[in-house]
């Protein structure tokens, strides 16, 4: 030993008090599955250890625990949500089994199951019945189904049954039937939200069943599509549908406490559309219909998606004024005017009484196109001829905005007829087409000439100065 290092020496054994022998000294802790270490996790209450299973918002993958110890076995099929995706429909309805017979008469809060479109090809007709059955026997609280995620519909024809803790449903992709009024009247008596994506279903009779229904959400695909809408309940609230086939015939709601409503369907001119809307708390409407060839016009314009053809005269006031189950605050003008005059045409839409007396905001939206041509001498779209020195009034109009204008003189001759026509104008925005630029100083100084006659009105012309234009 070198000089100055020391050495200390200290002998291994029982802890002091420890009481020395085999049985003295602290014991070793367990040691958890393949000696990695102590099994801590397993010894947590089992409240606990759902909650840490709930965390992985997946049934599969909390069904996979039960390989780590007789402590974590079937405990999953006691969590209160259950999430499944991506399992073989057999599978599926053997785990719901295990739930069931875990979870006894009290059930789950979450049920959320999916059938992605890669497995429906192995999905047969009968099968999918057991399994809503199978949802409806673990009485959820929030039940979600989804048949098939993309474009594939299976639409396997099953009986509804009835789930009397459900407060909110979601369907997709099934065609639902109802048994005898008599033996499943009431079949949702706890039912606040429904949304049925893609599904077919009476649904007259279905919002009937739901007594205390305050939400319906109704989206619809090429597989699915409801001719008539006819909705009858006194406790809706809100709402929402949307459907984009052609097939619309009526709509008919009947709905006294209902506050919102979004309806966004599609019709064509073989088809008259019936409309009627008793809804008298109404407060905010959205209301959108879209025409997949001409079925009105007035003089050369109609109601149009993306054909132009002309078809039999058919009165354009009419068919917008069966639209109007409220007073609309706003109003959105889609003009594709292939180069001709609009003014007339606009001014036809403005004057009628459910619009001129109750729009608050205007938006004209005014599309060209590379085809565009001048119009020939007398055209019909100038009818009636004077329209320019016509006044109507627009006593509530406050807000205005005209998007693509290209600094025609008819252009200008609209936007002074709505300065004319609106006292109250608070806000009035011009937006440039793509066609006119900042270099266009003239066209500028021509609007903010027509901008100075109304002081009071804050007025701004709005540039796309981005590069390329």
């Amino acid at each position: 030993m070198e000089k100055g290092e020391v050495v200390r020496r200290t002998k291994l054994g029982p802890a002091a008090g420890g009481g020395g022998g085999r049985g003295g000294g602290a014991r070793r802790p367990k040691m958890g599955p393949g000696g990695g270490g102590a099994d801590l996790i397993s010894a947590l209450p089992e409240d606990l250890l759902l909650q840490v299973l709930g965390c992985l918002r997946c049934a599969r993958a909390a069904a996979r625990t039960s390989i780590l110890s007789r402590r974590w076995r079937g405990l999953w099929t006691r969590l209160p949500d259950l999430v499944f995706r991506g399992v073989a429909l057999r599978s599926l309805q053997a785990a719901l089994a295990s739930v069931q017979a875990a979870a006894g008469p009290v059930g789950v809060t979450l049920l959320d199951m999916c059938v992605p479109d890669a497995l429906l090809h192995s999905v047969r007709e009968y099968d999918m019945p057991p399994l809503l059955h199978a949802a409806a026997a673990l009485s959820p609280v929030d039940l979600r189904l989804a048949v098939g995620e993309g474009t594939q519909r299976l639409y396997v024809q099953v009986e509804v049954p009835r789930l009397p803790r459900a407060i909110s449903v979601e369907l997709q992709g099934l065609d639902l039937v109802f048994a005898d009024p008599r033996r499943s009247w009431l079949g949702f008596p706890a039912l606040e939200t429904l949304s049925l994506t893609g599904c077919r279903a009476n649904l007259t009779d279905l919002v009937l069943r739901c007594p205390r229904l305050r939400v319906f959400r109704l989206r619809e695909d090429h597989g699915a599509h409801h001719m008539n809408i006819i909705i009858r309940s006194s406790s809706l609230q809100e709402l929402h549908v949307d459907t984009r086939i052609p097939f619309t015939y009526r709509i008919d709601i009947r709905a006294p406490a209902l506050k919102r409503l979004a309806m966004s369907f599609s019709t064509s001119d073989k088809i008259i559309v019936l409309v009627s809307v008793l809804a008298p708390m109404l407060e905010t409407v959205s209301w959108r219909c879209t025409y997949s060839t001409v079925s009105a016009r007035f003089g050369l314009w109609g109601l149009s998606e993306d054909s132009y053809e002309f078809p039999e005269e058919v009165s354009l006031r009419t068919e917008i004024e069966k639209h109007m189950v409220t007073h609309f605050s706003v109003l959105e003008l889609r003009v594709e005017t292939w180069g001709h005059v609009f003014g007339a045409f606009a001014l036809h839409i403005l004057e009628m009484d459910q619009i001129s007396t109750a729009i608050q905001s205007l938006k004209v939206i005014l599309l060209s196109s590379e085809d565009d041509e001048a119009c020939p001498q007398n055209c019909p779209c100038e009818e009636p001829s004077n329209w320019r020195s016509q006044t109507i009034s627009l006593t509530n109009l406050e807000k205005v905005e005209i998007k693509g204008f290209q600094g025609e003189g008819h252009e200008f001759d609209f936007l002074k007829l709505v300065f004319r026509c609106a006292p109250m104008l608070k806000t009035m925005s011009v937006r440039l087409s793509d066609e006119v630029t900042a270099s266009n100083d003239d066209c500028c100084k021509k609007i903010h000439d027509v901008f100075k006659m109304y002081p009071f009105v804050e007025c701004n012309v709005i540039v796309d100065l981005s590069p390329g234009k």
